[in-house]
């Protein structure tokens, strides 16, 4: 059982590699997200830039649900991993009215690309 853990958490490490492939299939994949979202300014849903070690619900000037905001949830490659597989699962009364991603490669190679949202980023300027 111990063994079996181990090498689910060394998968995961694994497919979390952010290779330059990653990011740039991780961009093509936002593009489904850019209904909603922006990496700098707030669309429907909020701003993405600065995303990874968020507290969940706290940009300010975005309105998110009371559920967002008291989820206590800090935006890691492993909790947007769960929240992006199945959004209404993870947070009941989010306001993200979104199936969620099934292929797990997708959602590594999004949140890869999610992860050069940062203050480095001119996309973020």
């Amino acid at each position: 059982m111990v063994a079996l853990a181990a090498c689910i958490l060394s998968m995961q490490r694994w497919a979390y590699s952010d290779t330059d492939m990653d990011v740039t299939a991780g961009e093509r994949i936002y593009t489904q997200c850019t209904g909603c979202h922006a990496p700098a300014y707030h669309r429907t849903g909020p701003l993405h830039c600065g995303l990874l070690g968020r507290h969940a619900g706290s940009v300010a000037g975005f309105e998110f649900t009371q559920e967002m905001k008291d989820s206590g949830i800090i935006w890691t490659k492993e909790t947007l991993n769960h929240f992006l597989m199945a959004p209404l699962e993870m947070i009941p009364g989010t306001s993200m009215g979104f199936a969620g991603i099934t292929s797990s490669r997708d959602r590594m190679r999004l949140i890869t690309y999610l992860s050069t949202l940062t203050e480095d980023n001119p996309l973020c300027r």
